[in-house]
């Protein structure tokens, strides 16, 4: 309760509309208004402490990583993402043949209807400490690829946001894909497998739109894809966030806070954030073991995430994702018999979270479990000795047991 009253009065403030005039580039068609500054009495954003990111960063920040975000665009200007950027690209509408152009760009915001988006995606994903180390990004030492649509994905073609998804993969280890579509076009589906087929981890968005399962939204739902879904405060699943067999984890989704373009921050809910906070728990596993495959990387994440309930359910997939967990825990190799049930081809196969997780309890445990036994036998041995000797005595009279013997004296034990 105190966590979420906590995150209440953290982003109150925030959620009021800045001033209109917003510096955005003047090739976007609707800019984001910019955000707003933290009160000065705000606590420190209350994620990461729910995700336990202080001890995640113990063993990897997700330096040496890149994550490319195909979205809006990301504010070049925003203070705490200025040392994540790394060069990124525009996708922007033509005339001409194939009817779009790629061009460096990347920089500045086009927004979500007004809304910061991709600048607060990317800032959930990297943001830096700086001089306020109130808002962090899950991975601060990952570095971004901004990978814009000026005029939306609404409006883009399939086509084009397939380009955009293979330009994704073609520059970082992760691909953030906040978005989701109702329907499976062949070259976004097309472009996926590409992304995978260079070993990047594709993390897409499962929608906001209620779905019950009935409707499968891409590319979340494309095999080899870990679809992510978004929670409430409480930790239940957010009511619009989409469900289905295809959903694979699910990350915080309501009352985020995050870096907004033009300067300052926003708060923000949803699975398009969720599915960013995902995105740099990734980049925190591809720096610490530089050698799994993306597939493996999608299992360790799905592997050590936290059950509400079943094994596997349809609103949050795997469970709640776990930053420690998935770079502590040791986490088993699936079996090659297709006859154990692997998964088909790029598809990821979910396995059960491990217990201890090869840390401190288990190292004691079998500590603990030697010593056991090393007693057990002791004791054995004692019992054995004594009823050997009341048998001899026994067989050889009472006079028997003035003989001296050979016997060690009882063992006392601590």
């Amino acid at each position: 309760m105190r966590r979420a009253l906590a995150s209440l009065v953290f982003v109150a403030a925030l959620l009021v509309p800045g001033p209109a005039e917003a510096h955005a580039p003047g090739d976007c068609r609707n800019p984001p208004a910019p955000g707003q500054p933290l009160p000065s009495n705000a606590p420190r954003d209350p994620t990461i402490a729910r995700l336990g990111l202080e001890r995640a960063w113990d063993l990897s920040t997700g330096a040496g990583v890149t994550v490319a975000v195909v979205d809006s665009g990301v504010d070049g200007g925003q203070a705490k993402l200025q040392a994540a950027l790394s060069p990124g690209f525009d996708y922007v509408p033509s005339a001409t043949p194939p009817g779009f152009q790629r061009v460096p760009g990347g920089l500045g915001d086009c927004g979500d209807n007004g809304a910061s988006h991709g600048t607060a995606v990317a800032g959930l994903i990297a943001a830096r400490p700086g001089d306020d180390d109130r808002v962090v990004g899950v991975a601060p030492g990952a570095k971004v690829v901004p990978v814009r649509f000026l005029d939306g994905i609404d409006n883009a073609a399939p086509e084009m946001i397939a380009a955009a998804i293979r330009t994704g993969a073609e520059s970082g280890q992760v691909l953030n894909l906040s978005f989701a579509l109702p329907v499976d076009r062949p070259q976004i589906r097309e472009a996926i497998q590409y992304a995978l087929s260079r070993n990047v981890v594709v993390v897409a968005a499962a929608g906001n739109e209620s779905s019950t399962g009935d409707t499968k939204w891409y590319p979340a739902a494309y095999p080899g894809v870990l679809a992510v879904a978004a929670l409430k405060q409480d930790g239940t699943p957010l009511a619009q966030s989409n469900r289905g067999d295809w959903v694979g984890i699910a990350a915080p989704g309501e009352g985020l806070t995050a870096p907004s373009s033009g300067g300052g921050f926003v708060g923000v809910s949803g699975t398009s954030f969720a599915t960013a906070l995902v995105s740099g728990v990734a980049a925190l596993v591809r720096a610490r073991f530089p050698n799994l495959s993306a597939a493996d990387v999608v299992r360790r994440l799905t592997a050590t995430a936290v059950p509400l309930g079943a094994a596997h359910d349809d609103r949050v997939g795997a469970g709640i994702v776990d930053p420690f967990a998935a770079l502590s825990a040791r986490v088993a190799s699936p079996a090659p018999s297709a006859s154990a049930g692997a998964a088909p081809a790029g598809q990821v196969r979910v396995l059960p979270r491990p217990d201890a997780g090869g840390g401190i309890g288990e190292r004691w445990g079998v500590l603990l479990g030697v010593f056991g036994i090393l007693v057990l036998a002791a004791l054995l041995a004692y019992l054995g000795r004594l009823a050997l000797r009341a048998a001899r005595q026994r067989r050889a009279g009472p006079e028997a047991s003035a003989e001296p013997t050979d016997e060690p004296p009882d063992i006392h034990l601590a």
